[in-house]
């Protein structure tokens, strides 16, 4: 894909992690990562942050965690108010990324309440009304696809669904894109990443979705990761889990910001079921796009996480769970 036309900037960025697979209450802050440690927080097997352009002053949710219970409980203990979020955004279509997500809508949305119209409203008046009552939700049409697992002893799973229906009822505006979209000043989803690496890891061999009578294997096409342009820094880039691959996501990212300098590299790299030379050749790869932070996280998994902390000392920062990175 071509470069974005005015791709933009933003000056001030904070990302707070919500939901992540570790909690700590003895990490140290630095001038640029802010560790939480006055209560605990909830830890689980998903990921959320909140992505705040401060100068735009837009709040946007990206993804809601595995429960219904971390991500509310982290953010009232956080004191962040997501009745604050202005728009929402979904990595892909696991369980772990989208549980929380209804009452999230439900706080964030200004649901329509009974009032008078006179004779001269217009349709097209109260559907304007209505409209701008409701939070944005993006997200690529596949994440919504009927999906289905495989046991290694033949039997199905499923299906697991993503319950747009209902987040529609509770105050969601549902806006479909294949491609990148903007989100704010120099702040876009990515849109589906091309698969142009040797990254195989992110795509599990055993799903599929469904399509009237056929089960079709699911590459996860839905896969797309948040990128800002931070003024003076470069891009910084948040992942959901990364399916398509991180390199690939990072490349993509440069590709259609016109930027080349990548700042920093957060969220899930799904590298928790990579072989030793596929973690290596991503390493060597993150290397050569020679970022200032690297926060993997969520499904990453340890033996990689404890293999970029070794080779990358400097970038290296461990994701927890309540940590605010100032950009």
């Amino acid at each position: 894909m071509a470069k974005l036309e005015n791709f933009g900037q933003i000056e001030n960025l904070e990302i707070t992690v919500l939901v992540d697979n570790r909690a700590d209450l003895i990490v140290k802050s630095t001038d640029t990562v802010k560790r939480y440690t006055e209560k605990p927080l909830l830890a689980e097997h998903g990921f959320s942050a909140l992505v705040d352009l401060k100068d735009a002053e837009i709040r946007i949710l990206w993804d809601g965690g595995m429960t219904k219970v971390a991500l509310a409980e982290n953010a009232s203990r956080l004191e962040i108010d997501l009745a604050t979020v202005d728009k929402i955004a979904l990595s892909h279509g696991h369980h772990d990324h989208y549980a929380a997500l209804t009452e999230v809508i439900r706080q964030s949305a200004r649901c329509p309440t009974h009032r008078e119209w006179g004779k001269e409203a217009t349709l097209q008046e109260i559907t304007d009304w209505l409209k701008g009552r409701q939070v944005p939700l993006i997200a690529h049409p596949a994440a919504f696809r009927e999906r289905w697992a495989t046991g290694k002893d033949g039997k199905k799973h499923g299906p697991s669904i993503v319950p747009r229906a209902e987040w529609e009822v509770a105050g969601a505006e549902i806006i479909l894109t294949e491609g990148p979209f903007k989100l704010g000043p120099g702040c876009w989803t990515t849109g589906a990443v091309p698969r142009q690496s040797f990254e195989e890891a992110g795509i599990p061999p055993r799903i599929a979705y469904r399509e009237g009578d056929q089960f079709i294997r699911d590459y996860l096409d839905d896969d797309q990761s948040i990128v800002v342009n931070v003024k003076d820094k470069g891009l910084v880039i948040l992942t959901g889990c990364a399916h398509s691959g991180i390199v690939n996501t990072v490349r993509y990212a440069q590709e259609i910001s016109g930027i080349d300098r990548v700042w920093a590299i957060l969220g899930g790299f799904h590298l928790a079921p990579a072989k030793d030379e596929q973690i290596q050749q991503t390493i060597d790869e993150i290397k050569e796009l020679g970022p200032a932070m690297v926060v993997p996280s969520h499904c990453t998994g340890f033996k990689a996480i404890s293999q970029f902390a070794h080779q990358m000392p400097d970038e290296f920062v461990l994701g927890v769970v309540g940590t605010r990175y100032l950009f």
